[in-house]
């Protein structure tokens, strides 16, 4: 049924372009491709993953899957992206959390491991406050001039 696609010669310059990570010269090439196979629906999943469409590229992962579910590389690339997707979800999920409980919601990485305040809303107020000058010192601003 699909014979044909795997020898078109816009398929293979496509694979070809895959193999030299030219993912969106393949994702384009493979849009021009009209005969859709799981092989088709795989390579454009990983092109469209690689410049960024990952919804899409999950969508055609999931679709060759479903064309030819007993294909190991299909179900470990669908495999591989949920765990990519999941990890990012929770790390994400982790700093935020962090973020909105750290020191009234300040964000700075520098007070991460040195807060040695131990309820001294003096020693607080400070920590804050260079904190606030590190994080402005590090887009090239000086909340507190040192002289």
């Amino acid at each position: 049924m699909y014979s044909n696609t795997y020898n078109n010669d816009s398929f293979i310059k496509a694979r070809n372009l895959m193999e030299i990570k030219e993912f969106q010269g393949a994702y384009d090439l493979l849009k021009t491709i009209s005969d859709r196979c799981a092989k088709w629906y795989y390579m454009t999943g990983i092109s469209a993953m690689n410049i960024g469409y990952y919804e899409e590229g999950e969508d055609f992962i999931k679709k060759a899957e479903s064309m030819e579910p007993d294909n190991s590389e299909f179900k470990e690339a669908l495999s591989s992206f949920s765990r990519h997707r999941d990890d990012y979800r929770d790390r994400s999920y982790r700093y935020n959390r962090r973020r909105r409980s750290d020191l009234d919601g300040c964000c700075c990485c520098c007070c991460d491991d040195c807060c040695c305040c131990c309820g001294d809303d003096c020693c607080e107020d400070c920590t804050k406050l260079w904190c606030l000058d590190s994080c402005c010192e590090c887009f090239g601003g000086d909340l507190v001039s040192c002289f």
